[in-house]
């Protein structure tokens, strides 16, 4: 006897309303054990995505049948495995930078599940629930044409299908709260999933949105400004939401390379390639991508744009560059004394 047959539509359709009930419940005013019912439907969001993923490319989402026993489908990170090792995440999300976040909130939901009430996570876990959000959102249109956007009319709280305004920071720890040891040993397995991350030269800002702590009192603050309260007892300590390009957009066009070639599988890239892709794409507007001080020389880039530039095959990066000579030979032609001359980079 084979395997059950399982809906592509219906794992999507469950997916969606998982994610959507996670939403609300976090969005609801007035709610206890919110960040955990919020986190356990994001991640039962995930897992069935995942399944879904797997199923539309004729992958089994079942372990080997044992005899006398009933098939078992796999578990989230069994789930996460397969997409990647198959090759499933969809172009311009970084796969390996998607798994840390969904394994920020497993970390989560099974302390809350099988250990403890994680009663005063929740400014540390929001960062990454916020991120998981959007990644879900990208993940679900590019795979299945599903924007969660399309079923959500309003946003009561941040936690939202679409990011605030400007780029958000990574938050520093409270050194001088008190912290009970299980807590602790989270936050040192948030920051081990984010070195690993790291090191693995993955899109950091898939992982987390990113604080800075100030510990100042606010009195007034604009509507680009996100107030998060930390530690109501820690002297007024609150979370003012800045965008700071040294740790959003750290690579200068030669590291953005280099980080590129080590991702991608197709042939080595080159200046020349870069600015092909950027003239054509427009990548230097983007501020998610690129960054230049008003004063500056040149442009800095960020992970997501280590992402992107890998995520494309040789064909495109071919084609874009074919068209970037026609432009320089016509330009050079219509206009004497600009042979050699480039965007400036």
């Amino acid at each position: 006897m084979g395997a059950p047959y399982v809906s592509i539509k219906r794992l999507v359709d469950n997916s969606l309303a998982a994610m959507l009930a996670a939403i609300e419940v976090y969005n609801k005013p007035q709610m206890t054990y919110r960040d955990e019912l919020a986190v356990m439907l994001v991640v039962n969001a995930w897992e069935l995505a995942l399944k879904a993923t797997l199923r539309r490319s004729g992958r089994s989402i079942f372990y080997p049948k044992q005899r006398g026993e009933k098939y078992r489908s796999i578990g989230l990170d069994d789930a996460l495995g397969r997409v990647g090792g198959h090759a499933l995440w969809p172009a311009g999300i970084d796969g390996p930078a998607v798994t840390a976040n969904v394994k920020a909130l497993t970390e989560y939901r099974d302390r809350a599940i099988h250990l403890y009430n994680a009663q005063g996570l929740g400014a540390v876990i929001y960062p990454f629930l916020q991120q998981n959000v959007l990644n879900y959102r990208d993940f679900m249109v590019a795979k299945f044409k599903k924007d969660l956007a399309d079923s959500m009319t309003w946003q009561l709280l941040p936690l939202g299908a679409t990011a605030p305004a400007d780029v958000v920071q990574f938050m520093r720890v409270d050194n001088n709260a008190t912290m009970v040891a299980e807590v602790q040993q989270f936050i040192e397995e948030l920051r081990r999933l984010m070195d690993e991350a790291e090191a693995a030269g993955s899109d950091l800002a898939r992982i987390a949105t990113v604080y800075d702590i100030n510990l100042q009192s606010v009195k007034k603050v604009t509507s680009a400004d996100l107030v998060v309260a930390v530690s109501p007892t820690a002297g007024g300590q609150v979370v003012l939401r800045k965008t700071d390009p040294n740790q959003t957009h750290p690579y200068s066009q030669r590291e953005l390379l280099a980080k590129v070639n080590t991702k991608r599988r197709g042939r080595t890239l080159t200046t020349r390639d870069h600015q092909a892709l950027s003239w054509k794409h427009g990548l230097r507007d983007n501020p998610a991508l690129a960054w230049k001080h008003s004063n500056g020389a040149s442009h800095v880039w960020s992970g997501e744009a280590v992402s992107y530039l890998a995520s494309l095959a040789d064909e495109t990066y071919d084609e874009v560059r074919a068209e970037y000579n026609d432009f320089l030979r016509a330009r050079t032609t219509s206009t004497p004394g600009t042979r050699g001359k480039i965007d400036s980079l």
